[in-house]
């Protein structure tokens, strides 16, 4: 079995809280989908904490409200449009439109690498299914 190793800023906060969160994270890579068409798109390992969190909870312009969970890879998703640094979300990071690569789906976004870290995705959590 592969070894992933994973390189994480601590800063002002618990070791021992993180070290748990890792390991809850180990071995889990259970199939996240798409509700919609069920595509797999993540697998449950690749969540990440971005911003001290891996959930998150913002408003758009227009005034919808999204629950979005942070994760280092999606393969189920296809970026759409050109990246923007335009009302993001994650200072320093660009975002395109992510669509589930089966049914199309808007899936969340795409965050380009930033001055605060690597790439990643902002997934919709409320347009996921994971596999128990």
């Amino acid at each position: 079995m592969a070894s992933v190793i994973t390189f994480e800023t601590l800063e002002e906060c618990d070791l021992d809280e993180w070290l748990e969160k890792q390991k809850s994270r180990e071995g889990t890579g259970r199939p996240i989908r798409c509700a919609h068409c069920g595509q797999q798109v993540s697998t449950a390992d690749q969540r990440i904490d971005q911003a001290g969190s891996h959930e998150h909870r913002f408003g758009n312009p227009a005034g919808i409200v999204f629950r979005i969970g942070c994760f280092r890879h999606a393969p189920g998703c296809r970026r759409v449009g050109e990246a923007t640094l335009q009302w993001t979300w994650f200072p320093g990071h660009a975002w395109s439109v992510a669509l589930c690569v089966k049914c199309g789906t808007h899936l969340g976004w795409s965050y380009g690498p930033g001055g605060t870290g690597a790439a990643f995705f902002g997934l919709i959590l409320d347009r996921l299914a994971e596999e128990q």
